[in-house]
């Protein structure tokens, strides 16, 4: 492997400012991109996000102003916050509760939603909070959930209860991601050093395990290219594994010769390890990865909670992008 001591470009000159910023009431949870965005549709030009002791917002991408709100109220007209959220369709936002998820129309702003059960009598255990979910890419109405208890499973708009039952995670799901083809189902968990690939072809089979660092509770994030050739994790110590998805996707996998990165910060970087390619990214925890979805870049950010017990301890919350 090939290594370079400088930064990629754009974040080698003058200082950087946000095109739109949006300004949460509360600590965000969770937000997701509408998957057809696109800058000559305005229309499709929004986030949605979720946040602690909040409603579901839209935003609009180009001002960071909020275009639409999505309330819900328990049994007793309390306010609950949505711990999850993604987008269905361009016009149906899905959002996962505690014990249950609810799809709200995007065109009709308000409380009217639909209710749908996590769990059901066969599958008791699965009615925790519903820390991540994920939209089906290719099957309309389809969609997976991550819950606290561990519990990973396929559920579906039009038909109640489990459809297909993940089992693999010990601990607490903080993520899950769809390959393109929905073949495939990746899931992350805290405390975990494992991202486990499900197929859900065959009853939600183990496919492959890709092995990682986490050490605490936060969500650690993985991303996959829009090619699905590369899949790229945070850890603990600061460093980005990457694996290559096109050899078996085993957990031995370690990028083809091709690929190279720029940004290397020290004569450690490059360092291939049996579990993928590895470099040093941020002195303190990479808690979020993800790819441009056109270009080679690749952003990455750290930062962690921190006790002050050691004066050897170090704090770094930064974004970077890297080149490969």
């Amino acid at each position: 492997k090939q290594w370079y001591q400088r930064r990629v470009a754009i974040t080698a000159g003058a200082e950087q400012h946000p095109t739109a910023q949006h300004s949460t009431a509360n600590v965000p949870y969770d937000v997701a991109w509408n998957p057809n965005i696109n800058h000559l549709a305005a229309q499709n030009c929004n986030f949605v996000v979720s946040c602690k002791d909040s409603p579901v917002q839209l935003v609009d991408a180009f001002t960071g102003k909020t275009r639409a709100s999505f309330t819900a109220f328990n049994n007793v007209e309390v306010l609950i916050s949505a711990f999850s959220v993604c987008y269905l369709s361009s016009d149906k936002v899905l959002a996962g509760y505690c014990k249950h998820v609810r799809v709200f129309d995007a065109t009709r702003p308000g409380r009217e939603c639909s209710v749908l059960a996590v769990g059901d009598k066969q599958h008791e255990n699965n009615n925790s909070i519903v820390s991540t979910v994920a939209q089906h890419p290719s099957s309309h109405g389809l969609f997976g959930a991550g819950c606290y208890n561990s519990t990973v499973a396929l559920y579906s708009t039009e038909i109640g209860g489990v459809l297909m039952p993940f089992y693999g995670p010990q601990h607490g799901v903080t993520q899950i991601t769809f390959s393109q083809d929905g073949t495939r189902l990746y899931c992350g968990s805290r405390m975990e050093s494992e991202i486990y690939c499900f197929d859900t072809r065959y009853n939600g089979s183990v496919l492959h395990t890709y092995k990682r660092d986490v050490q605490t509770h936060q969500r650690i994030q993985f991303d996959i290219n829009t090619s699905q050739t590369l899949l790229a994790t945070g850890n603990h110590d600061g460093s980005v594994l990457l694996f290559d998805l096109t050899h078996g996707c085993s957990s031995t996998n370690q990028l083809q010769e091709g690929v190279q990165f720029e940004g290397a910060e020290t004569n450690e970087i490059g360092e291939v390890s049996s579990r993928g390619l590895r470099f040093e990214a941020h002195k303190d925890t990479v808690n979020g990865v993800s790819f441009h979805p056109y270009w080679g870049l690749l952003a990455t950010v750290s930062g962690r909670r921190h006790f002050h017990i050691e004066d050897s301890t170090v704090e770094e919350n930064s974004l970077k992008i890297w080149s490969f």
